[in-house]
This record gives structure tokens, sequence and C-alpha cells, in this order.
């Protein structure tokens, strides 16, 4: 994918960020790239256009099956910037620490033990030992490999490949990795850092305190998550990171633009696949 996209070519050209807001809420968190991203409501409608479309593949090969619930709680977490910089709502941290609160959305129960016979095949394309699934349509045509899991998908994309549609994820990725390189980012983390030492602690990324927890020890784990915010919060270490990464990706959007403009034609194409689907 990188390969694609002409930020990855462009070089790493220097950046002049904009005034490091002061920011005490996820709210606050504002990037140019998520504009050219689903919302979450659109992607709960995708995903259950793909599972509708799913539905309708295994019938064509005989088989009935119920559509499967997206994970919307997964998806909504990765497809937001609540977290991108590490914790930053201190009543949410007083009350879970390092853990997110109770959201809107919940994983959908692990999907085992399926009801239908041959549920598993007409989605998999292959049988419970492996082998190549011999269903067959009216016609007498053979279920492909992948089953109607990669059908259902391949349909509700439009025949794109993840390539054309998945852009801003992407240069998302590459904005990350460009901010770690960054000077300006790792004095703003080295701030961090001293501040936390005056705890006793040596980190070196702010990600390491979260990842030093050890063990079911929620007192700990609350302190920790207080102490951290309380360094990001005297450091301004998420308005400065944010400040930076709105520059990378100003010019990711630049050096990008006609496939951003495409990846969103794309987008419209697939939401109108799904309610097409459902109707």
């Amino acid at each position: 994918m990188c390969v694609a996209l002409a930020g990855c070519a462009a070089g790493q050209n220097a950046i002049t960020p904009g005034p490091a807001s002061t920011i005490r809420s996820a709210t606050q968190i504002d990037l140019p790239l998520l504009a050219y991203l689903p919302t979450v409501d659109e992607l709960k409608l995708m995903g259950e256009g793909t599972a509708e479309l799913q539905v309708k593949c295994a019938a064509r090969y005989g088989v009935t099956i119920d559509p499967q619930e997206p994970d919307m709680a997964s998806i909504s977490t990765r497809y937001t910037a609540d977290r991108r910089y590490g914790i930053v709502n201190r009543d949410e941290v007083e009350q879970y620490g390092y853990e997110s609160a109770p959201g809107q959305y919940h994983s959908p129960e692990k999907w085992e033990d399926p009801e239908q016979p041959f549920e598993v095949e007409v989605l998999s394309g292959t049988t419970e030992d492996g082998s190549p699934s011999q269903l067959q349509d009216k016609d007498g045509n053979t279920l492909p490999e992948g089953g109607c899991g990669l059908i259902g998908s391949k349909e509700s994309s439009g025949g794109h490949p993840r390539s054309e549609w998945d852009v801003a994820d992407v240069l998302l990725g590459e904005a990350w990795d460009r901010l770690l390189a960054d000077p300006g980012f790792q004095a703003a983390e080295a701030d961090w850092a001293t501040c936390m030492s005056k705890s006793g602690y040596d980190f070196q990324h702010r990600w390491d305190a979260a990842n030093s927890l050890t063990g079911d020890d929620p007192e700990r784990s609350q302190d920790m998550a207080l102490l951290d915010l309380d360094c990001a919060e005297e450091t301004n270490y998420i308005g400065r990171a944010m400040a930076i990464d709105v520059a990378i990706q100003n010019q990711l959007i630049s050096d990008n633009e006609a496939s951003l403009r495409a990846a969103l034609d794309i987008q419209k194409e697939r939401l109108s696949i799904a309610k097409k689907a459902l109707q």
C-alpha cells in the first residue's frame, strides 16, 4: 500500500507545526485525516450490509444463516483518535484508570456452535476437515475459495481492493511513524519522562507507563494512570503531539489528494451498496 501512496515516496519534508493547544478532553483532538474516514454509524451500516450480502450468498448455495453482527466496539475504537496520544479525559481516568469507559457499542458474543448445518462451511469455503467445500448453487457452480464470507466482503466493497478505499487509515499509520521520529515530539516525550522520573519511574515513551503494569492491581493501575496524565498535562504532551501530527497529516493529504478523493467516492459507493443490500 505504501508504495502506491505519494506520501511514502515524497520523503519526509520539514514541517512547521502550529501553536500547541491545551488539550483536556478527547473531543478536542481534531485531525485532518479523520475527515476522510467513514463515521462509526457509516461503518455500522457497511458492516450490516456486508453481513446481509453474506446471508444472500449462502442462500444461493442452499444454506440458511443469520447475519453476523459487526464488532462495533472494536471498530469504533480503531476509527477514533481519542487515545492516539494516550489517556486524556481526567474524569474517566479517575474512575477507570487505563480502562475505557463503557461505550455505546459492545462486542458481539463469540460465534460458535452454529445452529444451521453448513453455516461455517458456506462462510469459509472449507469443510470441518479443511478440504474445499463441495456446496453448489442452482447452476451447479461449486462454492469458491473463501466462501460467502469473502464473496460478501468483495460485493460490499464494489469489487475495489482494500488499498483503494483504506487510504486514510494507512496514512494515519504513516503519520504516526513520522510523529515518533519528529524532534519536537521526542522533546515532548523527554519532558514527560522527566516528570515521571520525579516519582521514580524510568520511561522513554508514554505508553511505557501502562505497559509497566503487571498482574491485576486496580489501585496501582489507577495511581499510575493519574500520574501519567498529571505529567502529560504539566508538559502539554498531548497538545504538542497533536500540533505536530496535524502538520504531518496536512502534508500527507497534500501529497495524496487524488487517492483520498477517490477513496471518498468508493466510500459513497460502499454505503449505497450496503443500503441496497438491507432493503
